[in-house]
C-alpha cells in the first residue's frame, strides 16, 4: 500500500511537470486561423465572360490558387 501511494505521487509529480512544460513551450492566444479567401467565382453571362466586378486582381488570383489546390 505505501509503494502504491508513492507510485501516485510520482505519476502526479511528472504529470504536473510536463504540463508546465508544456505552457512554457506554447503560449495562449499566439495561434491565428489563416483568412478566409473571398469568393471570387468568375462569372459567365449571356454574351461571354463578364469576369467578377467585385473582386481585384489580386483577390482572384489568390481564390484561383486556392482552388486549384482544393481540386487536386
Amino acid at each position: 500500500m505505501h509503494a502504491f501511494t508513492i507510485c501516485l505521487i510520482a505519476v502526479g509529480a511528472v504529470l504536473l511537470a510536463a504540463t508546465a512544460a508544456d505552457a512554457k513551450r506554447r503560449p495562449s492566444g499566439t495561434w491565428q486561423p489563416a483568412p478566409a479567401v473571398k469568393d471570387c467565382t468568375r462569372l459567365n453571362g449571356r454574351f461571354g465572360y463578364y469576369g467578377n466586378p467585385w473582386c481585384t486582381k489580386a483577390e482572384q488570383d489568390a481564390f484561383d490558387r486556392a482552388t486549384s489546390r482544393r481540386l487536386r
